[in-house]
């Protein structure tokens, strides 16, 4: 079906909820580790690894990424969330929502992936009563997210149940989506193997651009040159391929056993490599403990995961001030140093994590996107304020404060100083008031009495 129309469907679960058996039921085709065939996977009896699987629906080429539900694989879970238009949430009716549903849900939403169906599987195993019990459950837990409207269609796996509701609940979420087909070819290698007579394949999905037989691409972040040989999708041979496409390029070149997940294929000298970059971050409400300054996390940067020393800061009157700590539910910019080098630039998207926390508990710190490359010297600053209040506003030569200063040496030293006020009003103080640390500031508009005022001095400091 060449005229099909390309969309990635991430498969997310907790284990043993049965995503593996759901992906088995809806797939026509299998690729690279789909359906369990990485050997770790059939040993353990887990998924382990992403795995890719396709079937066509209604003029749709979809392309299932089964991503492992274990909470110590929550890297791979991240690294599919990123290449994905939509998901199947799988929930077993037995078990209910776990921990690491809760995980994948944030990770949804970290990403803006709203176009989710929930299959609620192994609806065998229940009556329809508690079903729907389950069913409650479920919409309990989406209710105030962006997947609080997803379908829950209960399905079997095993028997087929449900199977087809299933599709019908995905063809009525999906829609074209809108691909970055201009622009030098990107794409996330998630899979590098060699085939005898046919070269290193690697494996992945376009994010950007076009790719062709014939092309020079490089692998970053290693600078490894690689000739295109052959294009597949599934099992089909192509000519050339674009983003969105699910593909596997045999190349000339780099040897397998150098490319790991996290590297990216490329169009060569477009893509920028870096080991510290500046995000803007928002704090997941869910997360209990503060983000402290120098605290080592978990950063995904697009695919890969690596570790990064945090230092949130803000950005005031042209200085980055230190943030000693972020609570939930805030947003802020922080400078990551990264444990590695990674390929990045500015809008790719960020997921914090503290994968060194029990599973227990949800792990997933918050998310946002690369504003700055980070320049190799960025100048921070700490704060100290004094403040005072206005206790008479109409003195002929400004308006008393008190409280900036304790005696009237002190007071002295604030000649001159810029203040501004709780309402922004901003003035300079002219002349000291007695002799207990009083202060008259001449303010750009009137002041009221009561009214806060602050004089805030930055000083260079180095972390």
């Amino acid at each position: 079906m060449p005229d099909a129309i390309s969309v990635n469907i991430g498969l997310l679960g907790h284990i043993d909820h049965g995503k593996t058996q759901v992906a088995r039921a809806l797939s026509e085709v299998v690729s690279t580790a789909g359906l369990d065939k990485h050997p770790q996977a059939q040993e353990r009896g887990i998924s382990i690894d992403l795995g890719f699987t396709s079937f066509h629906l209604n003029g749709y080429l979809v392309t299932l990424v089964d991503a492992p539900g274990h909470a110590e694989l929550i890297r791979s879970v991240v690294a599919g969330a990123n290449i994905i238009d939509a998901a199947i949430l799988v929930v077993a009716a037995d078990e209910g929502p776990k921990i690491q549903t809760g995980e994948h849900i944030i990770i949804l939403q970290s990403f803006g992936i709203s176009k989710v169906v929930v299959a609620l599987n192994k609806m065998d195993l229940l009556s329809p009563s508690k079903l729907e019990t389950v069913k409650n459950q479920v919409k309990s837990v989406l209710k105030g997210t962006i997947l609080e409207e997803a379908p829950i269609i209960p399905v079997s796996a095993v028997t087929g149940a449900g199977m087809e509701d299933l599709k019908k609940a995905l063809l009525s979420i999906l829609s074209p989506p809108k691909r970055e087909t201009e622009g030098p070819f990107k794409m996330p290698i998630d899979h590098a193997f060699r085939i005898k007579g046919t070269g290193t394949v690697m494996t992945g999905t376009i994010h950007r651009g076009r790719v062709h037989v014939g092309d020079e691409i490089e692998v970053m972040p290693l600078k490894l040159a690689a000739k295109v040989r052959s294009i597949q999708t599934f099992r089909e041979s192509r000519d050339e391929a674009q983003a969105g496409d699910r593909v596997g390029i045999s190349t000339t070149g780099p040897e397998p056993e150098k490319i790991y997940r996290g590297c990216y294929a490329g169009t060569p000298g477009t893509l920028n490599v870096t080991d510290q970059l500046i995000g803007s971050i928002k704090m997941n409400k869910l997360f209990k403990y503060p983000l402290h300054t120098g605290v080592q996390v978990h950063l995904t940067v697009g695919m890969p995961t690596v570790t990064a020393t945090v230092i949130p800061f803000k950005r005031f009157e042209g200085r980055n001030l230190l943030i000693e700590y972020v609570e939930s539910g805030e947003t802020f910019d922080a400078l990551f140093r990264l444990g590695e080098s990674v390929v990045a630039e500015e809008g790719t998207p960020l997921l914090v994590s503290r994968l060194d926390l029990s599973p227990t508990i949800l792990r997933i710190v918050g998310s946002g996107k690369v504003t700055d490359m980070a320049p190799s010297e960025i100048e921070f600053f700490t704060e100290k304020s004094k403040t005072g209040r206005v206790k008479n506003p109409v003195h002929p030569k400004g308006s008393v404060i008190v409280g900036l200063a304790e005696t009237g040496y002190g007071a002295e030293k604030l000649l001159n100083e810029t203040a501004i006020t709780e309402k922004g009003t901003i003035g300079k103080v002219v002349s000291t008031f007695g002799g207990k640390g009083a202060v008259i500031i001449k303010f750009e508009k009137p002041v009221s009495e009561g009214e806060a005022v602050f004089i805030r001095k930055y000083k260079p400091r180095k972390v």
